[in-house]
């Protein structure tokens, strides 16, 4: 059995690796346009602020690793341009016959559709272009962010760790939109604040052109000049393979696939940000293009395509990013998506301290939580606060929860553990599924 597998990220090497491991006798060729494969882009921010220089730490294993440890056939340097049944044909012009074929080739950032003129404007997605970004950050003084995602969020950390001025531009009216609702948003607001960053939502952008040796990024209410423009405005999965075989294209503009990851050709499975999966409370097509994600999805389908049936259940929609002292970590659906979706949401937000009162240390975290008022049902949490471990702590509880379809009976009668070094005795999460129970 042959098969070929296209993209080097997280899917696509964990698909390899999971069918060398149940197929020994397969033969596993990886086609990869970059010279670096099972890559951590997340890590871009952190090589941008010069947390780490050593370029090889963005891959978990390098490309000699597969080939002498894995055995598996690793293509660097070639773009798989043609797809066609049964074969793949390379930028190198080589043919590779293939019984099973894997799409891994993820996604690409979303370029706004303006007038965009300028060498110092660029996107973080591909660790292959982070060298060249941080030269560019390090020659810079000032630099322009458009988007309040994820990305914007860690580059605006990134650029003021190095000193850099850093205006941020967007058009909603507060930081990560998708993933908080505007009460939430108010504390992230305020720490970009505090760490000096120049906000300015609620614009639309209309052009980025060059006058000499500065950008200006011109809106519907401003003009600002800057050395470096990052944009981060959002990715859009690389269907452009799997409209050349004919593949059906999911709601969400990414690729369907089934839950065990086969798209609508037998032979051919997608995995990773080209792939479209369903949420576990909606149970509505969805689009969750992060790492872990990913991750999952190419293990599940190398498992399936070596004949060990594995499915897929869908994801919560969590996630978690950082700026500065502030973690900031979600799951489910917000307040807002959640009426879109018709269903009847209550909330609460708390504000309570991480460790005992006599205890010294700790800070403090806010919780948002979000249930059906109907079936009370647990549709969602937001969770902010100062301590890393511990904000994540929270979010993959109710996570875990999400994905069983507990109610906000069951969280308050879940056994948390108790110490007074690390958590209160009434455990946030307890005093906010509280709020909900009658007297």
């Amino acid at each position: 059995m042959r098969v070929v597998i296209i993209g080097g990220g997280a899917a696509g090497m964990s698909a390899a690796s999971r069918i060398r491991r149940l197929k020994g006798d397969a033969e596993i060729i990886v086609i990869e346009r970059t010279n670096i494969i099972s890559h951590a882009p997340c890590g871009i921010p952190y090589f941008l602020a010069g947390f780490f220089d050593n370029f090889e730490l963005f891959m978990h294993y390098t490309p000699d690793y597969f080939s002498s440890v894995r055995k598996i056939n690793v293509r660097l340097g070639e773009t798989a341009v043609e797809v066609g049944e049964g074969y793949v044909v390379t930028s190198s012009h080589n043919k590779f016959d293939w019984d099973y074929l894997v799409l891994a080739v993820g996604a690409s950032p979303s370029i706004p559709n303006v007038p965009i003129e300028g060498e110092h404007v660029v996107t973080i997605h591909h660790p292959a272009d982070a060298i060249r970004i941080r030269e560019l950050l390090n020659a810079s003084r000032r630099v322009g962010i458009v988007g309040t995602g994820y990305i914007a969020l860690e580059v605006a950390e990134a650029a003021r760790f190095r000193g850099k001025d850093v205006v941020m531009i967007g058009r909603s009216g507060y930081p990560l939109r998708k993933s908080l609702d505007e009460d939430m948003g108010k504390y992230v607001i305020d720490e970009l604040i505090k760490h000096g960053i120049n906000l300015r939502f609620n614009e639309r952008l209309l052009e980025i052109n060059r006058d000499g040796d500065r950008q200006v990024i011109i809106t519907d209410s401003g003009k600002y000049e800057v050395d470096l423009v990052v944009l981060a405005t959002g990715i859009r999965p690389n269907i452009e393979l799997a409209k050349q075989l004919g593949l059906r294209i999911g709601e969400t503009g990414a690729v369907w696939v089934d839950e065990h990851m086969r798209t609508s050709h037998e032979h051919v499975y997608a995995a990773g940000d080209i792939a479209e999966t369903r949420h576990a409370i909606t149970n509505k097509p969805y689009w969750h293009p992060f790492g872990t994600t990913a991750n999952k999805m190419g293990y599940v389908a190398g498992s399936n395509i070596a004949g060990f049936s594995m499915r897929f259940p869908g994801v919560a929609g969590t996630s978690m990013t950082r700026f500065m002292n502030l973690y900031i970590a979600t799951t489910g659906l917000t307040e807002v998506d959640a009426r879109s979706y018709g269903f009847k949401p209550a909330s609460t937000v708390i504000k309570s301290r991480i460790r005992a009162r006599y205890y010294p240390g700790g800070g403090d975290v806010i919780i948002k939580l979000i249930i059906d008022e109907n079936s009370h049902r647990i549709l969602g949490v937001q969770v902010i606060g100062d301590d890393g471990s511990y904000v994540l702590g929270k979010v993959n509880t109710i996570a875990g929860l999400i994905l069983k379809g507990a109610t906000v009976e069951d969280l308050f009668f879940t056994d948390m553990a108790y110490l007074p070094a690390v958590t209160q005795v009434w455990d946030p999460l307890i005093i906010a599924a509280r709020q909900f129970l009658k007297s």
